[in-house]
């Protein structure tokens, strides 16, 4: 194999490391355990079958993953782009990869990539193709301007994350409580696990000129602000699911229940943020709250492969 052949291929799995790949398939599958539940939910009632058939068959659905894909790594790569010299003492290992991709294949792929997601996404259908084309604008927002604004920093970066899943929401027009507090659940997991990442990179951050919460408030302060937020969370959770009037035919309580699990851990482990004095115990705490967020669509997961799976053939569990 000639030097040429093996620089490319070199380049090539740099660049899947600069588009984050594991994030990308982890958001396909999320985006298709959400399908799977809203039409066991539509569905189950009358055979599960038959809501297996149209999650198999729903091209939309298969469309808009595809857009996903290539409008989440297109979303990477612009902030690779912007990043690169912050990345340098944040993350040296993401500096040096894309540096080996090059800045100039770095932009040509950001148009590729969008064009194609663009597509998918019009494939699927004009509401989608308006929303993923409001998801790349807002990404190059993002990663131009709300990278350098506190707060709202942590509180965007979490609102693409989930933009895909909401996508899957708007596409079977299911208004359900349970769903939205899924939704304001993995919002607030991500916010406080992008504030955790923020306070353990915020050197680079200072070089560069950004401003994140930690500039703004101080490092004891923003700890503060992180449990108060996340206790609002859970309370406001905790009251939704307690007096929320659900219909006699379908209840979201399996959805809610794991929501709940996952902000009550969320809690317990900002309260262990805010006393911990070592940098290895607040590295802990990332790592489990990205861990938090990773269970939470697992859960959902194991809920669909119990009703579909297990009880596929019997027919014997009502969602």
């Amino acid at each position: 194999m000639s030097f040429s052949s093996n620089r490319s291929i070199l380049r090539f799995i740099y660049f899947l490391g600069v588009i984050r790949w594991y994030n990308l398939i982890l958001l396909a599958v999320s985006q298709y355990i959400l399908s799977a539940y809203i039409l066991l939910l539509q569905h189950g009632e009358q055979s599960k079958k038959l809501a297996f058939w149209f999650f198999l068959t729903d091209t939309t659905v298969h469309g808009m993953v595809l857009a996903t894909i290539f409008t989440v790594a297109s979303i990477f790569i612009i902030n690779a782009f912007y990043d690169k010299e912050k990345d340098w003492v944040n993350k040296p290992g993401m500096a040096l990869m894309s540096q080996a991709v090059g800045s100039a294949h770095l932009a040509n792929l950001y148009i590729l990539f969008n064009t194609i997601g663009l597509v998918f996404a019009v494939l699927a259908s004009v509401k989608a193709a308006l929303f993923f084309l409001g998801i790349q604008f807002f990404g190059w927002f993002y990663s131009h301007k709300l990278q350098k604004k506190p707060f709202l920093r942590e509180l965007s970066a979490g609102m693409l994350t989930i933009a895909p899943l909401v996508a899957i929401w708007i596409h079977f027009s299911m208004p359900k409580v349970g769903l939205i507090t899924l939704f304001t659940g993995l919002l607030t997991l991500l916010t406080v696990k992008d504030i955790l990442k923020d306070v353990s990179g915020h050197r680079g951050n200072l070089i560069f000129g950004y401003h994140t919460v930690v500039k703004v408030t101080g490092l004891n302060e923003i700890k503060r602000w992180v449990l108060l937020f996340t206790s609002t969370a859970l309370l406001v959770f905790t009251l939704i699911s307690t007096f929320w009037p659900f219909s006699s035919n379908q209840k979201p309580y399996d959805i809610i229940a794991i929501t709940g699990i996952a902000l009550l851990l969320t809690w317990l482990n900002s309260i262990v943020w805010l006393v911990s004095k070592s940098d290895i115990t607040q590295k802990w705490c990332l790592r489990l709250q990205k861990l938090f967020v990773v269970a939470l669509m697992s859960g959902l997961f194991i809920i669909i492969i119990y009703r579909y799976v297990l009880l596929f053939l019997y027919d014997k569990v009502a969602p």
